[in-house]
């Protein structure tokens, strides 16, 4: 214990020295007082008599080096248990500290820290020390046994009992995890074994090759399926399913889905208390997944029993696929009324796009929201566009040319996406859902300004087409009777068992693929940092950092 509480206490000095250091020293000076420089005798040969000079040999580089080396040793040898957890906190934070000098100094500027890291020694370790890091994120810590003297002692005020302990364990994971994500964000566009390691690791349980190590991904799917969902964590999940297949087919696979997406679906509700970026990363990481046609498929047939933090209607055995669209046309809705940030609900659109040719068996409360949103918006490009026509002055003439140009543009847009939805749906699965198929029969009268729209008039000759012949069988029936919810829906059902496809034109099957930008550094490591600030206990003087991070 000596041992372990003066390594600790050198852990925390060298850390705290080395933060004020990289913070307020040049680059190319800072890594000189991590070295003990040598001073070597040489002997010159171009004098008479010969004389002896002394040379300073600056060893800075390989100081740093052998400091990075020696934290990733011992975080990969020393198994962590209570004892040891400090010290193991120490090193990551001192990690994490080197590899701060970014947010200080220009970002032009190569840092000796970050190139000790990713290179030499440190490199041939790199897989090791992930490995370790995943599984100290992930890990599930037993309880002590405890007597009944020690139980009594923890409930003793500032005795440091089981909840220390808890508040301890938890705050390492988010250490582990932090780091993890700063080590395999950096370098994207260079050799970094650490995000190679991340993005290879595979199954224990598969006969996985070229595999930089394993581990059981039960228990990392169980670290995402946990109900208070954070943002390191769902950025770790973004990062294995867009850069790792092993980690991505193994979630697909999975007959339990509800337990990972249904937290972020909550969190994707109450947008309101969470990150702009939070939200961003949800969507890219149920945009990546709908890409799957399985997945697509399978959502639609999990039924949710009851959603409790749903308000606006109690929800009572809905699809896990119908819950989910519902909470995206809520983010659409929000998007266009307060946010308008066109790359959100493009994002959302080409979620729903990649679903469409999977619906089936939709919740009447889905479809009614699918086609109440359309309507809306609908009627609000009408209003613009006729107003930029000189056809409507209800508009207040405040409203400049420029902004209603661009809203009618985004409007449009959002319009277009929703036909080629209703189309690719009719095209692939119509006959599956006969609950939309009434709500688009219901809603008809909004299709048909767009029959001469020059830019919709070709997305909507399937949906003019079907809903024409379900009109037509419709009267057939009805010529002796009234109309009635279940005629109408017997009707449906009589034409979707003998689906007309040939009065349908070819349509090719919607689906977009999330493709990360060139240089993704720029956008993760400003989060990953901000996510730092948040969530560590270290702190960081803010007024002096020059990298542009997010606002917290």
């Amino acid at each position: 214990t000596n041992e372990l509480d003066t390594l600790y206490n050198t852990l925390l000095i060298v850390r705290t020295l080395s933060k004020y250091i990289v913070q307020t020293v040049p680059l190319d000076a800072s890594a000189r007082h991590f070295n003990s420089p040598e001073i070597v005798a040489m002997e010159a040969t171009t004098t008479s008599p010969p004389t002896i000079a002394l040379k300073h040999v600056s060893r800075y580089e390989t100081s740093v080096d052998e400091l990075c080396y020696y934290l990733h040793q011992f975080l990969i040898d020393s198994v962590v248990s209570p004892p040891t957890l400090k010290v193991h906190s120490e090193c990551i934070k001192l990690l994490t500290v080197l590899i701060s000098a970014q947010l200080y100094h220009d970002a032009s500027r190569s840092s000796p820290y970050i190139a000790a890291i990713m290179s030499g020694r440190c490199s041939r370790t790199a897989p090791a020390l992930i490995s370790k890091l995943l599984h100290n994120t992930i890990r599930e810590v037993e309880p002590p046994v405890q007597s009944m003297w020690s139980y009594a002692w923890s409930y003793v005020p500032f005795s440091g009992g089981v909840d220390t302990c808890s508040a301890q364990e938890a705050e390492f994971s988010r250490e582990c995890l932090l780091l993890t994500l700063l080590l395999a964000n950096h370098n994207t566009q260079a050799d970094n074994p650490y995000r190679s390691a991340l993005f290879t690791f595979g199954h224990k349980e598969a006969n996985s090759h070229n595999t930089s190590f394993v581990m059981n991904l039960d228990k990392l799917y169980s670290h995402f399926c946990k109900e208070e969902t954070n943002e390191g964590r769902t950025l770790l999940l973004y990062n294995l399913l867009q850069g790792n297949s092993n980690v991505k087919t193994f979630i697909l696979s999975r007959t339990d889905l509800e337990h990972m997406l249904l937290p972020m679906l909550q969190v994707l509700y109450d947008a309101e208390a969470h990150t702009t970026h939070h939200m961003y990363m949800i969507l890219i990481i149920i945009l990546i997944l709908t890409h799957d046609d399985s997945f697509s498929s399978y959502i639609h047939d999990l039924v949710i029993p009851s959603v409790p933090w749903y308000k606006e209607r109690v929800l009572t055995n809905i699809s896990l696929g119908g819950l989910l669209i519902l909470v995206i046309l809520k983010t659409i809705q929000a998007n266009i009324t307060k946010m308008r940030d066109k790359y959100l609900h493009t994002n959302c659109l080409a979620t729903l796009a990649n679903m469409s040719s999977k619906f089936h068996t939709f919740h009447p409360y889905v479809a009614e929201k699918v086609l109440n949103l359309f309507t809306t918006i609908c009627k609000k490009y009408s209003k613009i566009r006729n107003t930029l026509l000189g056809l409507d002055t209800s508009i207040s003439i405040d409203t400049s040319q420029d902004y209603m140009e661009s809203e009618c543009e985004t409007l449009e847009d959002i319009i277009r996406m929703f036909l080629e939805i209703f189309n690719s749906s009719i095209c692939y699965s119509g006959k599956n859902n006969p609950v939309l198929l009434y709500e688009l029969l219901h809603k008809r009268d909004v299709f048909l300004p767009f029959q001469t729209h020059p830019t919709f008039s070709t997305l909507i000759v399937n949906i003019d087409n079907i809903l024409g012949y379900l009109n037509q069988k419709l009267e057939e029936r009805t010529e002796s009777s009234g109309v009635s919810v279940n005629i109408v829906m017997e009707v449906i059902e009589e034409v979707t068992r003998a689906w007309p496809a040939d009065r349908l034109q070819a349509t090719p099957v919607l689906k977009f693929e999330y493709v990360e930008e060139s240089q993704p550094e720029e956008f993760f490591l400003p989060y990953i940092w901000t996510l730092n600030f948040s969530n560590s206990s270290l702190y960081w003087d803010t007024s002096r950092i020059t990298l542009n991070v997010f606002a917290s």
